[in-house]
């Protein structure tokens, strides 16, 4: 190893981002470290890989050129589609300890490469955003979990998330909504969640409800079909992500399905939170009480024009390019994604820096993701 490599792989920038306990404190203090984690990273990655360095170059954008916050968004990305393709690393295949797709059991799979530190990384900032919202509790809880069984999981990336989201309370019980069914496949069969909810508000235990929405939402119809209402101990929460996907014909609007939520289950319409992300980016964007997803410290978004990909400002809508230094293990420190959305300022819960809208998905193909795949199991109940 030579000592400009040896240099290269130290990360104190990168570790002083980490140290930020408050994932929204934007300030000038954090914007200086955000800027710092990338130069360091980005310095990293046009070394460490070769594909990416060809990019860079092509672009006309080199690490000397990374000199203040207004470079981030010159930083040239890299679609999220190439993930797909193509399995790009900088850092050997040796030291790479955990790989996540993107898709459940058919069509394009991204394949995302973490190092053992990356992924601690990407921990420690899922737990500083969860804390930073104050959706961690030492109260014990039950979970019912609108996703796969871990068993069933094969390392699908929504599915490894939404249990990571059912370990910041103390667990009573857990139960995954998508288990083995008699023939071995994933099953799932929203009487048997009622039944679940419905043990659940028998105790005195706050309950903690999670997974895929398009699930949680059928379960919902059926316990409104059988004329019930239930109630749960006051620091009870929904933490949804994923999406609908191939269900978006039965997408509920946030404020709707909050309140059928607060109807049905007594749970504050504060309390029902969603959480959005993509294995390509890593970083999680988790809705305040508002409903409004916030950007972290621990990223930075811009808002590209589908056609022209020039820059767009705030409240405008286009494809959002993703920039984070966490990722040693590939250099997906800018990537643009496939959805649509804009950028916002002054939410009204208080929290400094940007807020993310969704509008939608862009392009009429529909990707093989974990929440497509997962949602044909409702499909076929339907049919």
């Amino acid at each position: 190893m030579t000592a400009d490599h040896a240099t290269l792989s130290q990360t104190p920038a990168l570790d002083a981002l980490m140290a930020l306990p408050d994932a929204f404190a934007h300030n000038a203090d954090s914007d200086a470290r955000f800027l710092a984690a990338m130069q360091e990273a980005f310095a990293f990655h046009y070394q460490a890989s070769p594909i990416y360095r060809t990019l860079c170059q092509q672009a006309g954008f080199a690490p000397q050129d990374l000199q203040g916050a207004d470079d981030l968004a010159k930083l040239p990305y890299i679609l999220v589609d190439v993930f797909k393709r193509h399995h790009l690393t900088s850092l050997p295949e040796q030291d790479i300890t955990i790989t996540f797709t993107s898709s459940g059991t058919s069509g394009q799979k991204s394949h995302i490469a973490l190092d053992q530190a990356s992924f601690d990384r990407q921990a420690l900032m899922r737990r500083r955003i969860i804390e930073s919202q104050g959706l961690s509790s030492d109260t014990p809880v039950n979970y019912l979990v609108f996703s796969y069984d871990p068993s069933l999981a094969q390392g699908v990336g929504a599915a490894h998330t939404h249990a990571i989201y059912a370990t910041f309370a103390p667990a009573l019980e857990k139960v995954f909504a998508i288990c083995a069914g008699a023939d071995g496949k994933p099953s799932f069969d929203e009487r048997d969640c009622v039944d679940v909810l419905c043990r659940y508000a028998e105790q005195s235990a706050p309950v903690r409800i999670g997974g895929f929405p398009a699930f949680a939402w059928r379960t919902l119809q059926e316990l409104e079909r059988q004329g019930k209402r239930l109630r749960f101990a006051p620091g009870s929460l929904v933490i949804h992500g994923g999406g609908w996907k191939s269900m978006a014909d039965e997408a509920i609007a946030p404020e709707l399905y909050a309140a059928k939520v607060e109807e049905l289950l007594g749970i504050p319409h504060t309390h029902v939170r969603d959480f959005y992300g993509f294995v390509e980016h890593g970083v999680p964007y988790i809705t305040c009480s508002e409903g409004h997803f916030h950007v972290p410290v621990y990223g930075r978004v811009f808002i590209r024009d589908p056609l022209t990909l020039k820059l767009l400002p705030e409240g405008e809508v286009g494809l959002p390019q993703m920039l984070t230094p966490y990722n040693r293990a590939q250099p997906n420190i800018s990537v643009l994604a496939t959805d649509y959305a804009a950028l916002h300022q002054n939410c009204p819960c208080g929290r400094p820096g940007l807020t993310l809208s969704l509008h939608g998905r862009a392009g009429v193909r529909k990707h093989q993701g974990c929440a497509l795949t997962a949602s044909e199991l409702l499909r076929a109940r339907a049919a």
